[in-house]
């Protein structure tokens, strides 16, 4: 009996090997994807709540703008809002551009003109 162990021995430990290979794999892809679902969600959860911030300060800044430079020209208005959102989001480490801004700034001006109206 025991020469039979000795000579299965070196199969056995192949087998086993291979088998706790294939489990760590498999454990490494699982792994893998979980990673990276949470990634996409804390990406895309970030990313609305860097939204909605950057709603909240383009309504600020316009409301800003609007009242303390009441008396100069729109794009002066506008320049300054610019310059008061984008202060606000880089302090908040918030990185958008220029142009993501200036659309956040016009939506809250079209949404107070609408509220105006009503």
């Amino acid at each position: 009996m025991q020469p039979i162990v000795e000579a299965a021995q070196p199969y056995v430990t192949t087998i086993v090997t291979a088998v706790v290979g294939a489990l760590a794999a498999v454990l490494l892809a699982a792994v893998g994807a979980v990673r990276a679902k949470a990634i996409a969600y804390f990406d895309s959860n970030t990313d609305a709540k860097q939204r909605d911030l950057l709603h909240k300060v383009a309504g600020e800044a316009y409301a800003y703008a609007a009242t303390v430079f009441k008396s100069e020209e729109n794009q002066v208005k506008l320049a300054q809002a610019l310059e008061y959102a984008t202060q606000q989001l880089g302090r908040r480490g918030i990185k958008v551009t220029p142009a993501e801004i200036r659309a956040a700034i016009e939506a809250a001006y079209l949404k107070a003109q609408v509220t105006e109206v009503r």
